[in-house]
């Protein structure tokens, strides 16, 4: 291992491409979230068991083009490291800046369901309890999940649609660190990621 960042960039449209190659029920945004609310959960699966995870989630037969699953399993651990730097440089897997606001918005408030399902289906209530924080954070965070911008409404155009969108990715960035932070120790031992897939 290095000290540097991962050199993989995620690009949305790449995973939506695989998605649409694979006939994947949902969205790579919301796979993504997923993904996010179980790591911040203290979740931490191998290669094998994270793809089975994508198979079940996507509801597809099974992955058998090995730079997919490359691709999917190197996501992971990118989003495990971004998570675990102390750069804050964690990024949400959203469409491109000149994609349609309506669709941007409609992959956030997928991100925040996925993260929610992550976190809920992985969070352990018998052995740890919600802050106040956290808990006004998953509140808002299922607000967001439903949010939809009105073409047609006049106070959303332009700039002022583009900065509210804005700030409810940031709001979305900086509560899912803020959760993973609370629930996973921070220490200098290597984190168990899924890098080896042979």
């Amino acid at each position: 291992m290095t000290d540097t960042a991962p050199k993989l960039n995620y690009i949305f449209d790449d995973f939506a491409d695989m998605f649409v190659e694979l006939g994947a029920f949902g969205t790579p945004s919301e796979l993504h979230g997923l993904l996010t609310g179980q790591l911040a959960a203290g979740v931490r699966v191998d290669a094998q068991a994270w793809l089975a995870m994508v198979v079940s989630h996507l509801d597809v037969q099974t992955l058998e083009d090995d730079d997919d699953k490359a691709e999917l399993v190197a996501l992971y651990d990118l989003v495990l490291e971004q998570l675990s730097a102390a750069d804050f440089g964690f990024q949400l897997l959203l469409p491109e800046d000149d994609t349609e606001l309506t669709s941007r918005t409609e992959s956030l408030g997928a991100w925040s369901s996925g993260f929610l399902s992550g976190f809920g289906l992985s969070f352990d209530h018998t052995k740890q309890s919600l802050s106040i924080e956290i808990t006004d954070a998953m509140e808002d965070l299922a607000n967001i999940a439903q949010v939809s911008f009105d073409v047609d409404d006049e106070d959303l155009e332009g700039e002022s649609a583009e900065t509210s969108y804005l700030e409810l990715v940031e709001y979305v960035r900086l509560a899912a660190m803020m959760v993973f932070a609370e629930f996973n120790v921070s220490d200098s031992s290597p984190q168990k990621s899924p890098q080896q897939l042979h």
